[in-house]
């Protein structure tokens, strides 16, 4: 093991994680947003964003639509796809969620093989929609306009779902509905509108995910698998029940692997993801232990 303590190296390691992190935070705010409504872990979100990522690629490197209109469009087909989602939960509600969670994982696979019949053969990068040029220096770390767009853009939505949720009417029958349905619906709230339109938001944050994530790992659907990943992992260390921890939990996943790979500590290649990996263990020992209603998260 080999520590450097240099202190543009540990700046660089930390911009590096914090940037990271804000990738799988994400993708973590989308599965956040649909176990809020029906307590069922959503697999289809890395399915969602590889998808809303890959029309975001078609309206603006293929058909040349505006970047904008793109991003629209996108975002849009990851709505709908995640409200087709969510009716499908309400059809299923007296299904194990473990069976549930597992379907969600077969549209991901569903869509990642549209998606792969509708790419080029080569891999690709959509263009950024804060643009593919520009940027700064920090430490050894060049910080380009897309990083600060993306977890700008990722503290926004945070903040604007967690507002939502605690602050509003919406947000008040989201809880009653996540508390107990049965009692909701006894007391007219419309519960099927509800459960189809927080995953019809859940696929559009995963499709605004995708397609923030694929210009820095390309839209490759296995990479942004494990992207989905590491998110999981950081939204269940909050229960998956809040967006402010997700998003921290993410940063820290991220923080972990910068650390670990980018120079401060060495610990031999291919093992920068161990601090990411005791993350996971601890948010599924977790699950596992002190939340039995999590348990199912251990498949």
């Amino acid at each position: 093991m080999v520590i450097g303590v240099t202190a543009a190296v540990f700046e660089s390691a930390v911009i590096i994680g914090i940037f990271t992190g804000t990738i799988y935070a994400m993708m973590a705010l989308g599965i956040v947003a649909s176990f809020r409504i029906n307590r069922v872990v959503n697999l289809g979100i890395p399915g969602l964003a590889v998808f809303g990522a890959t029309v975001y690629f078609e309206m603006s490197n293929v058909w040349g639509a505006p970047v904008l209109v793109a991003l629209l469009g996108g975002v849009a087909v990851g709505a709908l796809f995640g409200a087709i989602l969510g009716l499908c939960n309400l059809k299923m509600t007296a299904w194990p969620r473990g069976f549930v969670m597992i379907f969600t994982l077969t549209a991901s696979l569903f869509l990642f093989g549209w998606s792969d019949k509708i790419l080029p053969p080569i891999q690709v990068s959509p263009a950024s929609p804060f643009g593919d040029s520009g940027g700064f220096k920090v430490a050894l770390t060049y910080v380009s306009n897309h990083q600060i767009g993306t977890f700008i853009t990722c503290i926004l939505v945070t903040l604007l779902m967690g507002f939502v949720v605690s602050k509003t009417r919406i947000g008040i029958y989201v809880r009653a509905i996540y508390d107990d349905g049965d009692s909701a619906a006894t007391l007219g709230i419309p519960l099927g509108y509800f459960v189809v339109g927080v995953w019809a938001v859940a696929g559009a944050l995963a499709a605004l995910a995708g397609i923030l994530v694929s210009p820095r790992v390309t839209l490759d659907p296995y990479l942004i698998l494990f992207v989905t990943i590491w998110a999981l992992a950081g939204s269940i260390l909050g229960g998956l029940e809040s967006f402010g921890i997700a998003f921290v939990g993410s940063i820290l996943v991220g923080l972990s692997q910068g650390i670990l790979g980018g120079g401060i500590i060495h610990l031999g290649p291919g093992l920068e993801n161990l601090g990411a990996i005791a993350v996971v263990a601890i948010a599924v020992f977790y699950a596992g232990v002190k939340r039995r209603d999590l348990a199912h998260i251990q498949t």
